[in-house]
């Protein structure tokens, strides 16, 4: 499964801004690292296929509030004085993304 992760000290509001300003920070500051790298580079994906195609942005927009849910969700875990996982998620659906 990999390393629990134990921050009891966060803060799930500034995670979650952390993540909508750069894409995958909060999820750095959590220390989930691999998460970051994945979550940066799905938003690089989106962002390249944005600008390609003129229009498809709102999809960004969407896409991005969702990790910014995901860290908020996480950081209340961890504020609340549990552990997470290294991959763990707030929303199961994105298990489908992130896997141990």
């Amino acid at each position: 499964m990999g390393q629990m992760i134990s921050k009891p000290d966060a803060n799930p509001i500034i995670l979650a801004v952390a993540n909508w300003f750069v894409p995958g920070l909060g999820y750095f500051l959590m220390g989930q690292k691999k998460k970051f790298m994945i979550t940066l580079g799905i938003m690089i994906g989106v962002i390249v296929v944005a600008v390609c195609t003129f229009g498809l942005g709102g999809i960004l927009g969407f896409i991005n509030f969702v990790f910014v849910y995901d860290a908020y969700l996480l950081g209340q875990k961890l504020q609340a004085g549990q552990s997470i996982g290294e991959n763990e998620n707030g929303l199961d659906f994105l298990n489908a993304i992130f896997k141990d």
